[in-house]
């Protein structure tokens, strides 16, 4: 028999198919001139992976970490300051990303001393954007499709299932902002857009 109350008692639920793939972002507002812009970072070219690319500073969860931990130090991290020039004002939406995992999205009050002239091994610059340019421009969404394709080696007669078998697909929004030379796409621009959709 197992002892299931003892068993169970401190385990936090998580999301089964997502292990090792759990996210930490925050989507950083500082205040210019009295106005409120968020903080873009654009990946070091150096990097393998999204390398140029628009995003907001963040990382995966590391053992014992919450996801509240993991934003506070990648932000710190990434951003090359001490922790106390961020301020986690609430936690927003989790994205949940195909193929990639869960996103946990933290808004941030960041300190008006923060230095914004930083490069290091992770981000090539910083620009900011008035939070009020995504209330008046809306984005341009594309939908793509995800679907299933089963490996060559799927035992679809062992299995009793027909090589016809429909795995079903569906329609992911991916939107896009283009201010000037930048393009903010993605994942990021996805984030950006939910936000701002609160807002109004």
């Amino acid at each position: 028999m197992f002892d299931l109350n003892e068993i169970f008692k401190n385990k936090e639920p998580g999301f089964i198919g997502q292990e090792n793939k759990t996210y930490s972002i925050v989507v950083p507002v500082i205040e210019i001139d009295g106005d409120q812009h968020l903080i873009f970072q654009v990946r070091n070219k150096r990097l393998k992976v999204q390398p140029g690319e628009v995003s907001f500073p963040g990382g995966q969860l590391e053992e014992g970490e919450t996801p509240y931990d993991t934003a506070i130090r990648e932000f710190s991290e990434e951003m090359s300051c001490s922790p106390d020039q961020v301020k986690i004002i609430t936690k927003l939406d989790t994205y949940v990303a195909p193929g990639r995992g869960l996103i946990h999205c933290f808004l941030a009050e960041i300190d008006r001393n923060f230095n914004l002239d930083i490069k290091n091994d992770e981000v090539e610059c910083l620009f900011t954007l008035p939070i009020s340019y995504f209330l008046e421009n809306e984005p341009l969404v594309l939908k793509n499709t995800v679907r299933i394709e089963p490996s060559p080696d799927f035992p679809f007669e062992e299995m009793n299932i027909p090589e016809s078998y429909h795995w079903g697909s569906y329609k992911y929004p991916i939107s896009f902002y283009k201010i000037g030379e930048i393009v903010i796409w993605g994942i990021t621009a996805n984030i950006v857009n939910s936000f701002s959709k609160k807002l109004i």
